[in-house]
């Protein structure tokens, strides 16, 4: 990449002008005539051009094997001498279909959880597990087939789990995207749906310190949050950089429009840090973070007996409707989920790059029911499930230096992951060891307004098992035994992807992946009781010679088309289809009756699936400063062996939006004022399977009308971001399809929410010290 800085008005060039390329931190000097050159991988990059005195411009750059862009600033009201250039590269070229939480937008989902933040962006909804729990779903695929990168590892805690959210703090992340559609090359042959990205800030490259506070309250359920991260970076070692981060959380019981959930309320308690040493040519960074997180479980949901479980599905409301309470009884969960990584980065020759990833993950998840029976009496004040879940990951890559068009990487990552139950815990999936070890490859190719790209991917796994069974006697005795297997799969993935941009404001991308994803431990072996959900694997309830569960092989297509940069009217479409051989998915069987009540079991089934549908945004600026907007997101499947609809595929959904913003004078107390309208609607999902066994129908489709204002406001220098929010503002009585608590309740009603971002800036006192 090369170009020159110029004077606007003179053409002469800006000596010494700096350019900077982040979080990389790689830079160079214009020389006397304004001239500068980079040696960069191919890639997007969104470029911020700077020049004391000089008005700011940016612009995104595709850069290929001989890019060159020149910046003419236009001078202001006064002129200095130093220009600075800066850069912000986009994480991944993506060919195929993304969308990006950042900014305002980012800003406006401050105090949801991670899955319900996703679903501002089009494609992507949520499994819930009442107003606590979400788990991302990008089209119609969910929980293991969804991989979820957390500061660049794989999150590995107990994604399997209907009622397992991610267990990431939000606050975090800096920005958050999603990749859409079979991504197994880059993130493991798991990816099959999709890929979510929880991406921090870059370490602070400025000398000083700094810091953020965040402060969000509801009013709905008494939610009070306080947010702070506090960075810094040494004047006399200014490769040193730091950040430390930290996250109180607490709200109580959930009202609907008529009445109180009662043990809704939950808690969270997490913190990070993060150390870095970074120059020109080498770097390294350690980082740890730990999730932790208490919630309560609807009683209403666990019932005792089979009148119980009907009388509690028919009757519209639960019984002994609680009021609004901070406490949390049984059933309730409580997670806590560790990660410590530490990686590094060399460059090697001109333009190749090595970098290496170590990290270790700890997941503790303990489950504590309603206990009933005095034969129960003695682990009344300990949890029935106490689960841990450990797993090391190691991965290395390589970008090679640019050969003519051509770039792109290879790498090497391997996992290790076994489990424990606390003793006196009862055994939900079995003991096991599962050993992975993968290698990739990745290139790219670019001419003009076109790139294309290939990978290739090879896993190897090695799942070992070992679970008790019991089994009878001829003399009717009762025995326990145990079971040993050991699974061996293959694991390929591959994937072609094209980006052509047609004109500066039209982008057509196109992508095809097949990925092969190897069973669970839970999809083969579950079996048991979990937070009022029972569950069976596979291979506990097939029938005696039939084959054991077999492994997905998922052929994915993707379709967009990209309207941008245009001064009215913006947008994107997104058509897929998704053919899946031997998908793995749940049916709900007949109620049953075990010592913990009773239940309806779901089941592990095999068969052949499609999905297809669309995603949609359109934007359209009719006059300076007003936005009208809309989104769509419409998923079909279907169960090919029994000509049928799957289940727990999410309904239509549609969103219109109309926005309002003022920028207001640059010296004045309130600026970026803005105000938005919206109305979202979910038609009921009429697409269910007709053999499946449900107690209710699915529910009616509502529609949800939301508000928002918010400003910036100028307190002694310092800018405070203020925002008010309201969902359900007519207070509709609703019952979400995706929500598990569906059978017993209402979901959440009206909601005002309160959210205040402040920073601050301590470089003046660091530089004094």
């Amino acid at each position: 990449m090369a170009g020159r800085v110029t004077d606007h008005e003179s053409n002469e060039g800006l000596a010494g002008a700096t350019v900077v390329l982040l979080p990389t931190q790689e830079a160079t000097q214009a020389d006397s005539e304004g001239h500068f050159h980079f040696h960069v991988c191919a890639g997007i990059y969104r470029v911020q051009v700077r020049f004391v005195g000089y008005e700011t411009e940016e612009a995104e750059l595709r850069v290929g094997a001989a890019t060159v862009r020149n910046f003419a600033l236009h001078p202001s009201a006064i002129r200095l001498r130093s220009a600075v250039v800066r850069g912000e590269r986009v994480a991944e070229p993506q060919t195929q279909a993304s969308g990006t939480l950042s900014g305002q937008a980012l800003q406006a989902t401050r105090g949801q959880a991670l899955g319900e933040a996703l679903q501002k962006i089009a494609g992507v909804s949520a499994i819930q597990t009442g107003p606590s729990v979400f788990k991302p779903i990008i089209h119609g695929l969910h929980s293991n087939r969804v991989a979820i990168m957390n500061n660049g590892v794989r999150q590995e805690g107990q994604q399997w789990g209907q009622e397992h959210g991610p267990e990431i703090d939000p606050f975090v992340a800096s920005e958050l995207t999603v990749v859409k559609g079979a991504a197994g090359v880059r993130y493991g042959s798991d990816a099959v749906g999709g890929v979510v990205l929880v991406q921090p800030k870059p370490l602070r490259d400025s000398a000083g310190v700094g810091a953020e506070l965040n402060l969000v309250g509801a009013s709905n359920n008494g939610l009070g949050t306080v947010a702070a991260t506090v960075d810094g970076n040494s004047r006399r070692l200014p490769a040193l950089s730091w950040r430390v981060q930290g996250t109180l959380k607490q709200a109580g019981n959930t009202r609907t429009p008529d009445y109180w959930l009662e043990n809704t309320a939950y808690r969270e308690r997490n913190f990070a840090a993060a150390l870095g040493w970074r120059k020109d040519d080498y770097g390294i960074e350690a980082f740890y973070s730990q999730f932790n997180s208490r919630i309560g479980i609807l009683q209403a949901a666990t019932v005792g007996n089979l009148a119980d479980l009907e009388t509690a599905t028919q009757r519209g409301r639960p019984v002994g409707l609680g009021s609004f309470s901070y406490d949390i009884a049984r059933p309730y969960q409580q997670v806590r989920h560790d990660l410590a990584k530490l990686t590094g980065f060399v460059k090697t020759g001109h333009g190749g790059r090595l970098t290496a990833t170590v990290a270790h993950q700890q997941d503790y998840r303990d489950e504590y029911d309603v206990v009933r029976g005095s034969s129960s009496a003695g682990r009344k004040n300990l949890p029935q499930l106490s689960y841990l879940n450990y797993t090391t990951t190691a991965d290395v890559a390589w970008e090679h230096p640019h050969l003519g068009n051509f770039s792109g990487s290879v790498g090497l990552s391997g996992t290790y992951q076994h489990n424990r139950y606390a003793p006196g815990s009862r055994q939900f999936i079995p003991f096991y060891n599962n050993w992975v070890g993968g290698a990739l490859a990745i290139e790219r190719w670019q001419h003009g307004q076109l790139t294309l790209e290939a990978g290739l991917r090879l896993d190897r796994r090695d799942l070992a098992t070992k679970r008790l069974t019991r089994g009878f006697e001829a003399d009717s005795s009762l025995f326990y035994g145990v079971e040993r297997k050991r699974f061996q799969l293959w694991t390929p993935s591959a994937s072609v992807g094209a980006v052509y941009e047609v004109s500066p404001h039209l982008t057509l991308r196109a992508d095809a992946a097949l990925v092969r994803r190897a069973p669970a431990p839970n999809e083969r072996y579950a079996q048991g009781v979990r937070n009022g959900l029972y569950e069976e694997g596979y291979d506990v309830t097939r029938p005696a010679g039939a084959p054991q569960l077999q492994p997905e092989t998922a052929r994915n297509l993707n379709l967009t088309a990209t309207l941008h940069a245009n001064p009215r009217l913006n947008g994107e479409l997104t058509v897929y289809q998704n053919y899946i051989d031997g998908y793995i998915y749940q049916v709900i069987g007949q109620p049953i009756t075990t010592i913990q009540g009773v239940f309806r079991p779901w089941r592990y089934q095999q068969t052949d699936a499609v999905f297809r549908g669309l995603d949609a945004t359109l934007g359209y600026t009719p006059a300076a400063g007003w936005l009208l907007s809309g989104k769509a997101a419409l998923v079909r499947a279907r169960n090919l062996l029994l000509d049928d609809y799957l289940v727990y595929v999410p309904a239509d959904r549609f969103e219109l939006a109309v926005r309002r913003e003022w920028a207001g004078r640059p010296d004045g107390r309130l600026t970026q004022r803005f105000a938005q309208l919206s109305l979202g609607a979910t038609r009921r999902q009429t697409r269910v399977p007709s053999a499946l066994y449900d107690p209710l129908p699915a529910p009616d489709g509502y529609g949800l009308l939301g508000a928002e204002v918010g400003a910036t406001v100028h307190l002694g220098g310092l800018p405070v971001q203020l925002s008010l929010t309201g969902t359900n503002l007519l207070n509709e009585r609703y019952r979400e399809y995706l929500n598990r608590f569906r059978y017993f309740a209402d979901d959440m009603g009206r909601n005002i929410t309160l959210r205040l971002q402040a920073p601050l800036n301590f470089s003046r006192r660091a530089s004094a010290n």
